[in-house]
């Protein structure tokens, strides 16, 4: 599989992580299922959050790219639906995205950012005495299925006409698009990336209008 490769240090306008100079280049196709769903989301809230994590598998896990892909798919699950209870202020809608990456260790891990309406700012706390709040929730749901470590990045705070919060948010993430230990054209049949499918909410509206119709 060919994929397109930028090295262009901006995309959409925003700054991204990337330089020809240092080596450092992205997916554009990945900023771009990035960009879009934070900006769908925006179009049904007027302030979300944005949270990104790094999953790490055990040391004696032994890679198995199809059924880790199987482990990031339930984790997903399980934690969107853990926010869309009434424990966690029934989220309703919440974005994702994840890439995998092999480094030169040969050990899988993955990059993988929520996003959701901001009902609610406190977070938890992160500290070497433990985690609490939400963070403590994807923390726990990962060693549930792996056994594995997470490691939680700071969040975003987005209000819908913030530009530079934006602009900010996306470089950050703009990481998950690095061309480095991506690993594709190798002939193994197994998703290197993956994101939410959320529709912006003119569309939503348009949909549901041409249902009523019928």
């Amino acid at each position: 599989m060919k994929m397109k490769e930028s090295f262009n240090d901006t995309f959409k306008g925003l700054e991204v992580n990337a330089s020809k100079a240092k080596g450092y280049g992205l997916y554009p196709v990945i900023l771009d299922r990035m960009h879009s769903q934070i900006v769908n989301l925006q179009s049904y809230h007027s302030r979300i959050t944005v949270v990104r994590i790094d999953l790490h598998f055990p040391a004696n896990h032994t890679p198995d790219h199809k059924c880790e892909n199987t482990m990031i798919s339930r984790y997903i699950k399980m934690c969107k639906a853990d926010l869309g209870s009434k424990d966690w202020s029934k989220h309703k809608r919440v974005i994702h995205g994840w890439v995998k990456e092999t480094g030169k260790s040969n050990r899988p891990h993955y990059h993988l950012f929520f996003g959701f309406q901001t009902l609610h700012r406190n977070l938890g706390l992160i500290s070497g005495d433990g985690h609490t709040g939400m963070w403590k929730l994807f923390e726990s749901r990962w060693q549930e299925l792996t056994g594995g470590s997470v490691q939680l990045i700071r969040p975003h705070f987005l209000e819908r006409d913030d530009r530079k919060a934006f602009e900010a948010c996306f470089y950050h993430l703009s990481y998950l698009a690095k061309i480095r230990d991506k690993h594709f054209g190798t002939g193994e049949s197994y998703r290197r990336f993956a994101f939410s499918k959320l529709c912006p909410k003119e569309q939503e509206l348009t949909i549901l209008e041409e249902l009523m119709v019928a």
